[in-house]
């Protein structure tokens, strides 16, 4: 038994009482508890397994239901100055559930602490499932896997660090000696400056003279820059006023190849336009009529009689309209006289040559039409061009003059700088003596040697923030030290889950060698389980049960649970689930077990699993029958049916 996993009664806070309203079969009910046992006696239903059901509900887990008449109900706990609720209200798509129950997290509750009859793993020993999967169900896998990656992360980040403070630290010594030289080169800069101000301080009576002479050659050496300067404008306008003038040259063939604007007239174009266009909607009307009139007789001649009158071959007055039938003389529909048929298709003949002459000639008309409109459509074209040409004379023209005058301007500046040049050049040699003296090469100098003590002095500032960096930083040990602690509790977090099945099986196996010890099965030696990993990817860890049998000649052999009897199933059903409640460390935050249905023990058994239980739990709330209940030890509290059954 681990001393680790013992929890006394004198842990406990002090009573804890429960009321609970509409749970189950219970209308209210008010009940204590004191730390240690409690236990519930009476027969079936005497409303036992509805209390313990709302302590369940009361500590967080799912076993505690409305009662069926109700539309809400409550449970409170109250232990200390603690109080814990749970409602059920009764809603149009089920129960709801609220209030502030002991615990959050239901599966542990219901797998470890509400040890009923029909508690889960109680049911996949006497089933004989597997055990793995049930009692390892509660862990986080999730949240384990997001805290390795977290890990992981970190030590990347702090090697990354450790890498790069090394690195720092060893720049140090070079950080160090680099500000020494620059100190060093201070000092000479100083030095030198003092130098200097001594020299200036010779020179300084002539120092006006100086000043005026070196003005002059700054002042020739503009005018130089400005006459550069124009001299290149000056190239680059005659180069654009020479391009120009190819450019006006080009536009000027170009407007003498143009044709003659007198070649043809535009109006006189649009004239014999529109005389074509209005010969061609006469020939439209013409070809219309005509073939009206043959396809009208052509439709008559293959009809019924109709009567025909004579057709002249008029080609520019032709109106009249032909019915023929069948026969071979017709009459004429509009005098009656009879006229052979086949005068009648000649004539009808006739029409039709008629009326492709007239279609030939529309055909003409069209593509005289089309020549007029091309023509029309150039003769336009060479006006707009025409006129295009002449604004580009204009516009070059008007550059060319500009920058002829730019030309002439700039020629003239051009040459008032070299009269000026020419002037400072004579007043510069006369002052070269004056200034071929040390005083301006010492201001120089001067200048020099400040700017260069100024950039120093800031190199140096940055080398001193850069050293006091550096020595801020973590010495290497503390960033080893912290890999040490990340890696310890990486390997611990993948290895947890390992761990935690190792503790299930070694709380298991310790705990159900106790109970064997007390409980005095004559028949079995052992019972343990096994851990037994799978093999290749994604294989699973099972939990495997043993039992070993000794007969009276001391022989012993394996059997299975299934060939247990029913009382040594429960047994073993609740040893693993208080393994479970042990391992999963479930008795450092709920202080309560609560037993039911152990009816198929016998009542000394249950009394010495009631007393092992006890030293586990803060508060063990067992329900009994009053005979099993007689077997156990006078010191715990009891409960009778009438402190929590409902009114009748």
């Amino acid at each position: 038994m681990s001393d680790g996993a013992n929890v006394s009664s004198e842990s406990a806070t002090g009573p804890a009482a429960l009321t609970a309203s509409n749970i189950g079969g219970i209308d209210r009910a008010e009940v204590s508890f004191s730390p240690g046992v409690t236990v519930l006696t009476g027969y079936n239903a005497t409303n036992r397994t509805s209390l313990l059901q709302a302590i369940n509900g009361v500590l967080g887990g799912s076993e505690a239901t409305l009662r069926s008449n109700a539309d809400e109900g409550q449970v409170s706990l109250t232990i200390g100055d603690e109080e814990y609720t749970r409602t059920y209200i009764r809603t149009a798509s089920g129960v709801s559930t609220g209030g502030e129950p002991f615990s959050d997290a239901p599966e542990l509750i219901d797998l470890f602490v509400s040890l009923f009859g029909d508690n889960e793993v109680r049911r996949a020993v006497t089933g004989g499932e597997d055990l793995h999967d049930l009692v390892m169900g509660p862990v986080d896998t999730a949240a384990i896997e997001r805290r390795i990656r977290d890990l992981q992360s970190e030590r990347e980040e702090l090697k990354t660090e450790r890498s790069r403070v090394v690195e720092r630290r060893n720049e140090l010594p070079e950080l160090e000696q680099r500000r020494a030289e620059i100190d060093e080169r201070i000092a000479e800069i100083d030095e030198a400056i003092e130098e200097l101000r001594e020299t200036v301080a010779e020179f300084e009576e002539d120092a006006d003279a100086a000043e005026e002479a070196n003005e002059l050659v700054d002042e020739l050496d503009r005018r130089r820059q400005q006459l550069s300067q124009t001299e290149d404008e000056i190239e680059l306008v005659e180069s654009e006023r020479t391009a120009l003038e190819a450019e006006l040259a080009d536009l000027r063939e170009e407007r003498a190849a143009l044709p003659d604007e007198a070649e043809e007239d535009e109006s006189d174009l649009e004239a014999q336009l529109s005389e074509a266009r209005q010969r061609k909607r006469e020939l439209d009307g013409e070809i219309s009529s005509l073939t009206t009139i043959v396809e009208f007789n052509r439709d008559v001649l293959s009809g019924e009689e109709h009567d025909l009158r004579s057709i002249e071959a008029d080609e520019g007055d032709v109106t009249a309209a032909l019915a023929p039938e069948a026969e071979r003389d017709v009459v004429c529909w509009t005098c009656g006289s009879r006229v052979e048929r086949g005068a009648i298709d000649e004539r009808l003949a006739d029409l039709e040559s008629v009326v492709e002459a007239k279609r030939e000639e529309r055909e003409s008309v069209r593509r005289r039409i089309d020549e007029f409109e091309e023509r029309i459509e150039s003769v336009q074209e060479q006006a707009r061009r025409r006129s295009t040409l002449e604004r580009d004379l204009e516009r070059t023209e008007e550059k060319i003059e500009q920058r002829t005058e730019r030309l002439a301007e700039l020629e003239s500046t051009a040459e008032e700088l070299r009269e000026t040049i020419q002037e400072l050049e004579v007043r510069a040699a006369e002052t070269e003596a004056l200034r071929e003296n040390d005083l301006l090469e010492a201001y120089e100098e001067l200048s020099d040697l400040q700017y260069e003590r100024g950039q120093l002095e800031q190199e140096r500032d940055d080398l001193r923030d850069e050293i006091a960096e550096v020595e801020s930083l973590p010495e290497p040990a503390e960033l080893e030290a912290r890999i040490d602690e990340v890696t310890e509790e990486l390997e611990a977090q993948r290895s947890h889950i390992t761990d935690l099945e190792a503790a299930v099986v070694e709380e298991f196996n310790e705990r159900m060698a106790d109970i064997l010890g007390i409980l005095q099965f004559s028949n079995i030696a052992r019972v343990w389980i096994e851990r037994r990993s799978g093999t290749g990817r994604g294989a699973e860890t099972t939990f495997e049960l043993h039992v070993v049998r000794e007969d009276e000649g001391g022989t012993v052999y394996e059997d299975v649970v299934g060939n247990l009897s029913e009382s040594e199933r429960e047994v073993i059903g609740l040893v693993v689930a208080l393994s479970g409640y042990l391992a999963h460390e479930v008795h450092e935050t709920v202080p309560f077990i609560v037993l039911d249905s152990l009816e198929a023990i016998d009542a000394e058994r249950i009394a010495e699993l009631v007393s092992y239980f006890s030293e586990f739990a803060a508060y063990l709330v067992v329900a009994l029958l009053p005979e099993d209940a007689d077997a156990l030890s006078d010191s715990y509290a009891r409960v009778a049916p009438a402190e929590f059954n409902s009114p009748p």
